[in-house]
C-alpha cells in the first residue's frame, strides 16, 4: 500500500547510511550476557557487566559496567588536605577482547568518578558505574575480558599493565552482529510508464544472531513525500524476505532507498539499499553536491568553513537553497543545522562553530525538473 511519508533525514532510531550496497544504521545489544567474576577484592566488590551485548553492525556502541567501591569517602578530617567526604579513590578500568591471547591487548575504559560528599556521616560504600566502547570492527567471542584498579584520588594515571593493582576482572560474551545479506530492488532502475503500472520486486536475508524481528520494509523516495509500504504483504521462510510493489507514473522520481527496519533487545536499526526511479523519456537533471571542510581539526569555541558548489547536470546549480545537517560522532541522529544557499554560479559558502566531534552533510531537494542528492560527509574534529 503506498503512503505518504515527511523524509526525516534523521530517524528517532538513527540516520541510515547511504551507499550503493547495503548500509545499516547503528545497532543496539541484544543477547543476554554471561559473565562469570574472577576475583573479588575487599575494595571493589559485585564487578557486572550490564546489558545485552552484541558487536555493533556498524559504527560504535557502549557495554556498561558497575560495581561497589568500599570507603571510598575520608571520614574525618585528616590533615589540612584531605577533609571529611572527600574522595579518597580513583577507579580505572580496562578491558580486552581475547583474554586468552598469548600476548593480551588492552585497552582502556571510562569509569565514572565520585564527587565530594557532603553528609554528615560519609557512606562506607558507593555504586559506581562505567563504560567500554565496542566497534564493528571487533570480533564477538566469550573471552572478552574487564578489569578494574583502585589508585589514590591524586593519581594522574592508571596502574601499569602488570601491576598487581588490576585485582578484579570479569569474563563476558559478545554476539554476532545482525546482517541483512543480498538485499536488491528490480528493476534498477525502475522506469515509469504512461498508463502502466510496472512491478518493483524487492529481496533480503537476515542472518539472525540472537532475537531480531523485521518490523518494518518500505520503498521510499529520499527526497519527496512518497513511499510504499511492504510490511503487510511480506513473505519469509524465517530467513528469505520477498515482496514488490506497483509503481505508476506519478511516483516521484529520482534517488529511492529500500529501508529494512529490525529491532534486536531494546532498539531498532536500519538497513538501505538504493535505487533510482525515472520516467521514461524523462529530460529531468541530474544534481550533486560537492563539499569541503577547512579547517577539519578546530578548537572548542572555533569555527571551521564549509564550502563547495551545488550541481544541476554539469552547470552550477543557481541560488539553490540547501538544508545543513549534523550527526555527532558515534551517534546515529542526523540533526537539521538550518539553509545554505549557493550563488547563482552554484558555490556556497558557511561558517560554523561545532560543539562537538561530527559529521556535516548538505541535502538538496530535487523539484520536477532536477533530481535530489546528498553532498559527501565531512568529519570535523574538535578538540
Amino acid at each position: 500500500m503506498r503512503k505518504s511519508l515527511r523524509l526525516a533525514v534523521a530517524a528517532a532510531t538513527g540516520a541510515a547510511l547511504f551507499a550503493t550496497g547495503a548500509a545499516i544504521t547503528v545497532a543496539s545489544p541484544a543477547n543476554a550476557v554471561s559473565a562469570v567474576a574472577l576475583r573479588d577484592a575487599a575494595d571493589i566488590t559485585g564487578l557486572k557487566v550490564g546489558g545485552d551485548l552484541f558487536i555493533p553492525p556498524t559504527g560504535s556502541d557502549k557495554i556498561t559496567f558497575s560495581f561497589t567501591l568500599a570507603n571510598p569517602y575520608a571520614a574525618a578530617d585528616e590533615g589540612t588536605t584531605v577533609k571529611k567526604g572527600d574522595v579518597v579513590s580513583k577507579v580505572w578500568a580496562r578491558f580486552t577482547t581475547d583474554s586468552s591471547a598469548s600476548s593480551v591487548v588492552w585497552k582502556s575504559g571510562d569509569v565514572t568518578q565520585l564527587s565530594k560528599n557532603n553528609d554528615a556521616t560519609p557512606p562506607k560504600t558507593a555504586a559506581m558505574t562505567g563504560s567500554i566502547s565496542i566497534s564493528s570492527s571487533d570480533k564477538p567471542g566469550d573471552k572478552w575480558r574487564i578489569q578494574v584498579a583502585k589508585t589514590a584520588a591524586s593519581a594522574t594515571s592508571a596502574p601499569a599493565e602488570n601491576s598487581s593493582d588490576w585485582t578484579d576482572a570479569v569474563d563476558f560474551k559478545v554476539d554476532a552482529a545482525t546482517r541483512v545479506n543480498g538485499a536488491s530492488v528490480s528493476p534498477n532502475p525502475v522506469t515509469l510508464k504512461s498508463g502502466k503500472e510496472v512491478d518493483v520486486f524487492v529481496a533480503f536475508e537476515l542472518e539472525k544472531a540472537g532475537d531480531e524481528k523485521v518490523t518494518d520494509v518500505r520503498l521510499e523516495s529520499k527526497s519527496y513525500d512518497d513511499y510504499f509500504s511492504l510490511s503487510n504483504g511480506l513473505e519469509t521462510d524465517g530467513k528469505s524476505y520477498h515482496d514488490s510493489a506497483a509503481f505508476d507514473y506519478s511516483t516521484s522520481t529520482g534517488s529511492w532507498q529500500l529501508k529494512i527496519t529490525v529491532t534486536r533487545g531494546s532498539k531498532t536499526y536500519s538497513f538501505v539499499k538504493g535505487f533510482e526511479v525515472r520516467k521514461s523519456g524523462s529530460s529531468k537533471a541530474a544534481s550533486k553536491i560537492k563539499m569541503t571542510a577547512s579547517p577539519t581539526k578546530v578548537k572548542k569555541g572555533k569555527t571551521t568553513k564549509l564550502s563547495g558548489k551545488v550541481y544541476r547536470g554539469s552547470a552550477g546549480w543557481n541560488k539553490k537553497i540547501m538544508k545543513l545537517y549534523f550527526k555527532k560522532k558515534g551517534t546515529s541522529k542526523w540533526s537539521f543545522v538550518g539553509y545554505v544557499g549557493a550563488n547563482s554560479t552554484g558555490k556556497f559558502s558557511k561558517t560554523v562553530k561545532p560543539k562537538y566531534t561530527g559529521y556535516w552533510r548538505l541535502a538538496a531537494t530535487g523539484t520536477s525538473s532536477t533530481y535530489g542528492a546528498y553532498s559527501n560527509y565531512k568529519l570535523v574534529t574538535v578538540k
